[in-house]
């Protein structure tokens, strides 16, 4: 995929700069949000020029000779093999030259890519195991051969010291190069403003670059393969040669006839043109034929008639629903989409974003998005957000990680963090007046999926993951006063249930907003009792004994899933460990620490010192491995539903 993108004298961006996706770690999920005329379009605008030889605007009154766009790819080492040889000996010099000789710091001319030198160091953490390579694309034809722009001397000198590429070989290993990007990229964008015409080329093309490559290797292995054909003798044919021998024999027979008439006239083939059809051509052209035929309506009408956000939904729809047909697909897909949300009525901005997010971390997607939505902050896990403002003609971007973005945000003079919990709070509130939407407000991803496991029979039930206690809580304070005032609660139709776990640190001695008496919003934590039931508390009872809710599941099929990861991990030291413990029969919840563990020594296994480090130890793998557990748990077919599920779910339908 792409890790960041050189370029110069584009739209917005004066001069020469380069902007890294991800400076500590890459993430396919990159959103940028900004101010109007920040620059945040210009560098989808970029990419497209770049990919789909769009038109190049250029910043005003500068040198148009001097303006190049060049993306940084990465890839992974193993997929080097998918290029042609030639590229296969140009990209490990390329990578070294970027990654362990190229010093920003040297040269007073490389002072405008200041921001590479911030990401060449998670670079060099990752060179073993990825490469990364450039191709300039440069508007003005006249510069064309200056391959690696600000660096092409130098960069051309390593590579010409290479015996197997050598001068000859050199302007054709480019070419190799460049032929492979395009193979092996497919970047499909999508602007704030869709016309109708861009809409049908954009629908066209998106079906065609996005259509499952299984299914396209399988209409090209049924035209070549090959079948016996009677004619004087048997002679194996495939569709394709007999396609290709009748044109040719058509074409013949015309030129005859045209040439009697008179002699100057010939079919003579482009220079280097290949003159026979292959099986790549035409199944791009059965798709394409195939594609026409079938026009996408909704409600019985075409996509097309509908209104601009309805068009661009149905756009990332499309695209959602083609790209999630095929998980291992190796041509490379980048999404870039200007402002989801745009048109769109604020209620369907949570869908729009979530399928996005699910695109990027599920199918390996590489998604571009620019918003001014801010209420997508708190519900995306992972990726980068990048914050662009334009101070007088000089562009500055702020990174941040989903990861661990609202402590990392703490102390900015941006407003971003106030925005994006009124934006999401609205977009909540607006739904429920569309129609009758739950929403069960949760701190993780793994919340989430433990609760869609088990609960059942809620109407349009969205679970939300926000990323911690802290910010549920804040979130609940935002839907607090809309939600109280009575004229609010005549137009709303479904309920909001926020939970979080139980720990010093998050709940707090503070006072805090109790249930609604219209009984539309409540907030409770998970709560382990002397009994070792698992109850539901508010955030105001005496009772805080620290509880999560991988220690409020059913024992029996928790066990079974950290067992199964343990022994999957290959990490021999908590395997050992895990094997000196048996599991009890008699445990009511999930715990793994104290007395009323799952877990208890097993008395025929040599145990040294106190079994309570080694169940700190069993602790601190599921801490580590919490995904890979929820995994497991959730394949599980049969497992009890623990009580305080039903109390949500009575809440929801009463």
């Amino acid at each position: 995929m792409i890790i960041g993108l050189f370029q110069r004298h584009f739209k917005t961006y004066k001069g020469a700069k380069y902007i890294p996706f991800g400076i500590k770690e890459y993430e396919n999920f990159n959103l940028f949000i900004g101010q109007n005329g920040a620059g945040k379009s210009s560098i989808l605008e970029c990419l497209n020029c770049y990919f789909n030889h769009t038109e190049f605007i250029y910043h005003t009154n500068e040198k148009r000779s001097e303006a190049f766009i060049a993306p940084l790819f990465l890839i992974k080492k193993y997929e080097l093999s998918r290029y042609d040889k030639k590229s296969q000996a140009l990209i490990p010099i390329i990578s070294n030259f970027f990654i362990n000789t190229l010093d920003i710091s040297s040269h007073s001319n490389y002072s405008q890519y200041s921001s590479f030198m911030d990401q060449q160091a998670y670079l060099k953490r990752i060179s073993e195991s990825h490469y990364v390579f450039t191709i300039a694309f440069w508007p003005q034809t006249d510069n064309s051969s200056q391959h690696f722009f600000t660096f092409d001397n130098l960069l051309k000198k390593k590579i010409l010291e290479y015996p197997e590429i050598g001068i000859k070989e050199y302007e054709s290993s480019i070419n190799k190069l460049k032929a492979d990007i395009q193979k092996n990229y497919k970047f499909l964008y999508i602007p704030v403003e869709t016309s109708i015409e861009d809409f049908l080329r954009l629908e066209s093309k998106g079906m065609q670059d996005l259509m499952s490559e299984d299914v396209k290797k399988r209409i090209e292995r049924v035209l070549n393969e090959k079948h016996p054909i009677k004619g004087e003798k048997v002679v194996n044919k495939s569709i394709l040669d007999i396609v290709n021998n009748d044109l040719e024999t058509f074409i013949k027979d015309v030129e005859k006839t045209i040439q009697k008439i008179d002699s100057e006239y010939d079919f003579e083939k482009e220079y280097k043109a290949k003159t026979k059809l292959t099986a790549n051509h035409l199944s791009d052209v059965m798709i394409e034929t195939y594609f026409s035929k079938r026009k996408l309506k909704k409600s019985g009408k075409q996509i097309k008639y509908l209104s601009a956000g309805e068009r661009k939904k149905a756009l990332i729809d499309i695209a959602y629903s083609f790209l999630t047909q095929e998980e291992n697909r190796i041509t490379k897909i980048i999404l870039g989409i200007d402002e989801p949300e745009s048109s769109l009525h604020i209620s369907m901005c949570y869908d729009q974003f979530e399928r996005l997010q699910e695109l990027s971390n599920n199918f390996d997607v590489q998604t571009m998005i620019t918003s001014h939505w801010y209420g997508s902050l708190p519900i995306i896990e992972q990726g980068n957000l990048y914050h662009i403002e334009d101070k007088k003609d000089i562009i500055n971007i702020e990174q941040f990680s989903f990861r661990n973005y609202f402590e990392d945000v703490k102390g900015t003079s941006s407003d971003i963090h106030f925005k994006s919990f009124f934006d999401l709070s609205s977009a909540i509130i607006s739904s429920l007046r569309v129609k009758k939407n739950n929403w069960l407000i949760v701190e993780s991803e793994e919340d989430k999926k433990y609760i869609l496991k088990h609960i059942e029979n809620i109407e349009n039930l969205k679970v939300l993951p926000v990323g911690g206690c802290a910010i549920v809580k804040l979130l609940y304070n935002y839907l607090y006063t809309p939600i109280s005032h009575n004229a609010e609660k005549s137009e709303l139709n479904g309920k909001i249930f926020c939970l979080i776990d139980t720990d010093f640190q998050g709940v707090g001695s503070v006072n805090f907003l109790e249930d609604l008496k219209n009984g539309m919003l409540k907030m409770r934590r998970l709560q382990v009792m002397e009994n070792q039931e698992i109850q539901l508390h508010k955030i105001s009872t005496d009772i805080k004994f620290p509880t999560e809710i991988e220690e409020s599941l059913d024992p029996k099929a928790f066990y079974s899933a950290l067992e199964t990861v343990i022994k999957s991990s290959g990490n021999e030291k908590i395997i050992t460990v895990f094997q000196k413990f048996k599991f009890d029969d008699k445990a009511v919840n999930s715990y793994i620490k104290g007395d009323n563990s799952i877990i208890y020594p097993d008395t025929t296994k040599e145990i040294e010192g106190n079994p309570k480090h080694l169940k700190d130890t069993i602790a601190k793998f599921i801490e580590d491995n919490k995904k890979k557990i929820c995994d497991e748990y959730c394949k599980i077919e049969e497992i009890e539903k623990p009580k305080w599920i039903n109390e949500i779910e009575i809440f929801f339908n009463k």
